[in-house]
Order: structure tokens, then sequence, then C-alpha cells
């Protein structure tokens, strides 16, 4: 079960919503006011950082979640942002850079629902992402991933949370250069290494983009995965 927050313009818009987040077993606090306490300039957000995960509604303008964005991005908390708009690729890729962390339909099923979240779940003690004490670390070899899926996570890993410059991780996985395909298929691979990742058990936020300087892999992750042997072990591609 999660504490979500959900930022709203008008609450009365949220009440389908809120029954399926509810049906799930999670906790929600669904707020207007609290907008303005996330963008204050004196606020420390010490507030929101009683919930696992923020929810942006469709309800509030792209210029709103922007700023709210731009105020929210020193928590290292999952934000979702609730909307149909449809969106391409390098659209989902620049929201991504902005800090949001997934896009959700304003109206899903509660299966689509339920595997969003679980995703994107968190453990917190303050503002420090942390695993039980019992829980041992995976090998990198223990999850299905593609050969390139794993060149990646282990280009990133090896950095230490350091950001890598996308065009360095162009050509540590294919041996080219910065180039609008290779820019887009490397988008869509650090997407898919997330869900997947996120979908065999890895909790917390896991890679964050950095803006103008690349990808880490999150703090959450180094407790959580370390890497063996990989060479000559590649699972095929899914």
């Amino acid at each position: 079960m999660s504490q979500i927050l959900l930022l709203t313009n008008n609450p009365l818009n949220e009440q389908a919503f809120e029954e399926r987040l509810r049906q799930l077993g999670h906790e929600v606090f669904t707020s207007k006011l609290m907008i303005n306490l996330c963008l204050s300039e004196k606020s420390n957000h010490d507030v929101i950082r009683m919930f696992d995960l923020i929810i942006l509604s469709e309800t509030l303008a792209n210029a709103e979640v922007k700023e709210l964005l731009g105020k929210l991005s020193t928590s290292s908390m999952p934000i979702l942002r609730k909307s149909d708009e449809q969106l391409d690729e390098a659209q989902l890729e620049e929201w991504n850079e902005k800090g949001l962390t997934e896009w959700i339909e304003s109206q899903p099923t509660l299966e689509v629902l339920r595997e969003k979240l679980s995703g994107e779940r968190v453990r917190k003690e303050g503002n420090i992402v942390f695993l039980p004490k019992n829980e041992e670390k995976r090998s990198l070899t223990s999850f299905s991933l593609s050969s390139g899926e794993i060149k990646l996570f282990q280009v990133l890993y090896e950095q230490q949370k350091q950001a890598v410059p996308r065009e360095d991780l162009c050509l540590r996985i294919w041996n080219r250069g910065k180039n609008n395909s290779s820019m887009s298929q490397l988008s869509v691979m650090v997407k898919h290494l997330k869900d997947k990742l996120a979908g065999q058990g890895v909790e917390g936020p896991i890679i964050e983009t950095c803006w103008g300087r690349g990808y880490r892999l999150h703090e959450a992750v180094y407790e959580q995965v370390y890497l063996d042997g990989v060479e000559g072990k590649l699972v095929k591609q899914q």
C-alpha cells in the first residue's frame, strides 16, 4: 500500500480515479491547496515527503506541471502525470527529462493502474529510499533482459551514480555517435530497462534523467542489484 498525493485543480473531477486507487489498497490525499505549497519558495516540502508518490491531474495545465516538476525535482519522489493526451516518444522523453516518471491514463483499468503503480512504489524514511534489512541484492543475470539492456545497465552501474552523457552511451552500446536514430533508440531502451527492472521487483526510482547531462542509476538500485559476470551469459531478448 502506498500513500499517494493527487494534485488537481478540481477535486470533484478525481472521484472515480480515487476510487480505483482505493480499490487497490492505496491511501489517497487529493488536494488543490497543496499545489501552492509545492510551488512556495519558503516551503521545505516536509509535508510532501510524507507521501510515496505524486500524481498530477489532467486538470493541471502543462505550464503548471512543468513548474511543479521544477520545484519537486529535489524530492527523489516518483511523479506521474494523469492525462489522455497522446504523446510520441520524443515528447515522452522531453517530459522525462523534466522530471516526470511516468504517464498514466485518466481512466485506466484496475489492472493497468496496478502495474503502473507497482513499478513506481518507494519505501521511505524521511527522504531516504531504503530496503528491508533482510532483503538480499540480486545479480544482474537473474533478470530477464536483452543484451543491449544489460550493456546499458553495466555502463550506468560502473559510473557509480554519476550521469553518463547520451552520446557516450551510444558509443559504448552501438559504437556510433549521436544522431536522431541513436537518440531515439536509446530513449526506448532506457524506458524498456526501467519497465523490466520494475516489473521484476526492483523498487523505487531506477534511472534518472539529468537535464543536459544524460542518464544515471538511482542510488536505490545499488542497494538491490549487483554486477556479476555477465559476459557470455546474456539473456535472450524478450
